[in-house]
């Protein structure tokens, strides 16, 4: 049930995304509606992954400011339900983008 909750909250946060950008903007929703996933997908990877960059970045920080010697992580993602499902809004908002401009390709 707290899957199905976490998949209904997530479609519903995205598609409320595209439907303000688009009101905001007066085009259509097809327009946005990839990018909005697209950057939802990423701001998800990027927040639930480990050891990456930013990590090793401000290890080396307090590092160089405290002189204490901080230990490295080793790079780690570990996917949610919210990450899959943004991927799949991406994924489905694409095919439909590319199925909508046709003509134009």
């Amino acid at each position: 049930m707290k899957v199905l909750i976490n998949i209904f909250i997530t479609i519903l946060v995205l598609l409320g995304l595209s439907y303000g950008i688009t009101y905001l903007t007066h085009t259509k929703f097809i327009d946005y509606s990839f990018v909005i996933g697209m950057a939802a997908t990423i701001i998800i990877w990027f927040s639930t992954s480990t050891g990456g960059f930013t990590s090793r970045h401000m290890d080396m920080t307090i590092q160089g400011t405290t002189g204490i010697r901080m230990e490295g992580q080793k790079y780690e993602f570990s996917p949610n339900i919210a990450f899959f499902t943004a991927l799949a809004y991406t994924i489905i908002a694409f095919a439909a983008m590319l199925y909508h401009y046709r003509s134009y390709l």
